[in-house]
């Protein structure tokens, strides 16, 4: 994936990447060599993107000479993130997103390396919607449950010196990258129909914006768990319409549908919107508009 520089608001210390050939990862991997051409990406599978191998099944960073190199902080976006897989093999991603990801975090604290965890929206039940950064968890799903118990656990390995970031959808503007908008969009432009639940509410964000803040709250020195996501909350039924008809789109091409009907191995949360209200309280922060990002994404497949 190619990204343009991004111009941030901060600039974060020296920071490894663990799962830097992922949708989030190679993005920040990108940016933060912009500013630490050297800094550290890891991954499972190696891509040549200069980027080391650490398997979360058994990590080990020793070979990286992090703390040598001048790492201060490390971003944890490795994991298998597949809501169905989580759920038909519990043992195995349950070594991957708890175990072996709580073996890293010793690892990094032994070396006085923050460690910077990325959870989900899906730690929350989806019941109620509108969860602040303190809310109580109560996951539904086996991702959700191996989410929140890093989240629950990462305060006794590294006391009062890590961050937990907190996401719900992220997206691009990239033509092409099957994120949330662009999937829709694709879809739509080829005269397929779009199934979009008229009950699942979420807190999209723009990944350029996720990165910003990110980065900012390294800067400042932000602990704890904070959610990360725009203060907007939508439904995917809206997304569609509205993408149909910056594309001008009829909305026959959209089909409402409730999120029982879709069949799945697990039971997704509903409501899982967040309100950010750690991150709206630094004022520095902005967020794309998303009907600005539904435009520019609809310019993209009118202009082909």
């Amino acid at each position: 994936m190619v990204y343009n520089r991004l111009k941030l608001y901060k600039t974060p210390p020296k920071t490894v990447i663990i799962g830097a050939s992922g949708f989030l990862g190679s993005a920040f991997l990108f940016t933060y060599r912009n500013i630490h051409p050297d800094c550290v990406g890891t991954a499972r599978k190696l891509d040549g993107y200069n980027i080391f191998y650490v398997d979360l099944l058994s990590p080990n960073i020793a070979p990286l000479k992090l703390t040598e190199k001048g790492h201060k902080e490390a971003l944890i976006l490795a994991a298998i993130p597949k809501i169905e897989r989580c759920e038909k093999e519990k043992e195995l991603t349950r070594k991957v997103n708890v175990d072996g990801t709580l073996e890293l975090i010793k690892q990094l604290v032994s070396e006085g390396i923050k460690p910077i965890f990325f959870s989900s929206d899906y730690v929350f039940d989806g019941e109620k919607g509108n969860y602040e950064d303190d809310a109580l968890t109560n996951p539904i799903t086996e991702y959700g449950r191996q989410k929140a118990e890093v989240e629950a656990r990462i305060k006794d390995i590294a006391k009062d010196n890590y961050l937990v970031v907190r996401l719900g959808k992220v997206f691009s503007l990239k033509k092409g990258d099957n994120s949330l908008l662009d999937e829709m969009a694709s879809i739509l432009a080829s005269g397929g129909i779009v199934k979009a639940a008229f009950n699942q509410i979420f807190s999209p964000m723009l990944i350029s914006d996720v990165i910003n803040a990110v980065a900012y709250l390294q800067a400042k020195g932000t602990t704890k768990i904070i959610n990360v996501c725009s203060p907007e909350v939508w439904l995917r039924y809206d997304l569609a319409l509205e993408m149909a008809k910056a594309m001008g789109i009829e909305s026959k091409q959209i089909q409402r549908i409730s999120l029982d009907e879709i069949a799945s191995e697990a039971k997704r949360p509903k409501n899982t919107s967040m309100i950010p209200k750690r991150l709206l309280s630094e004022k520095q922060i902005t967020f794309t508009s998303i009907s600005k990002c539904i435009k520019i994404i609809a310019k993209n497949y009118r202009d082909i």
